[in-house]
């Protein structure tokens, strides 16, 4: 990676990391711990979690003025993190603007200006400009949002958890409905991994 890509690779992680901790601060301030049990604010502390490896990663690398090289492993960490926030970003625009009625409202509305639009699509776009990453399994990248689902159906089959979200009411909808949202969410976050893979691959042989 050039160095100057580097910095700017550096300077959009230091923004989301900024993005996030404003938008996260928000979301707990207004609803406290129960925040976690939301799919959008455990995808955007996952992206957190990845902005801050990769500003350290770049930093590192940046200091070693020869070689200004990203690890493979952090390269799928931030497009696994990237790969969650998307889904976040288009289940927004697609499904819940639809339920709630209103796409401003679900894109701007406080925190969620951060953690549905900003964040997602500043991560989106710096995985995108970056075009130096190595192979990644996309089906390893949506072992978050597979998790997170089966998590959340299992504490409403339980009667433990209502929803979160409108498609995990296990008692107000059909099975078939239940079992189509569970398909279209999980085959989407595979698709959305893998289109992040497709034309920007750059295939790197590491020596072990």
């Amino acid at each position: 990676m050039k160095r100057n890509r580097l910095v700017a690779f550096l300077v959009c992680n230091l923004f989301i990391i900024l993005l996030e901790l404003v938008g996260l601060y928000l979301v707990f301030e207004s609803i406290g711990i129960v925040a976690l049990i939301y799919y959008t604010q455990l995808s955007n502390i996952f992206l957190l979690v990845a902005a801050a490896i990769n500003a350290y990663s770049a930093i590192k690398a940046l200091n070693n003025r020869k070689k200004y090289e990203i690890s493979p492993a952090v390269w799928r960490i931030f497009h696994a993190a990237t790969s969650v926030t998307t889904v976040t970003f288009l289940v927004v625009v697609f499904v819940l603007s639809w339920m709630y009625g209103s796409l401003w409202y679900v894109l701007t509305a406080g925190s969620m200006l951060y953690t549905h639009t900003l964040c997602p699509l500043i991560a989106l776009g710096t995985l995108i400009a970056s075009k130096c990453f190595i192979y990644a399994d996309a089906l390893k990248a949506t072992y978050f949002t597979l998790i997170y689902g089966l998590i959340a159906i299992i504490l409403n089959v339980m009667h433990v958890l209502e929803g979160p979200y409108p498609f995990l009411y296990v008692y107000r909808q059909p099975l078939w409905a239940t079992i189509a949202w569970v398909i279209g969410i999980f085959g989407g976050a595979y698709a959305v991994a893998r289109l992040l893979l497709i034309s920007k691959i750059k295939k790197i042989h590491q020596s072990s």
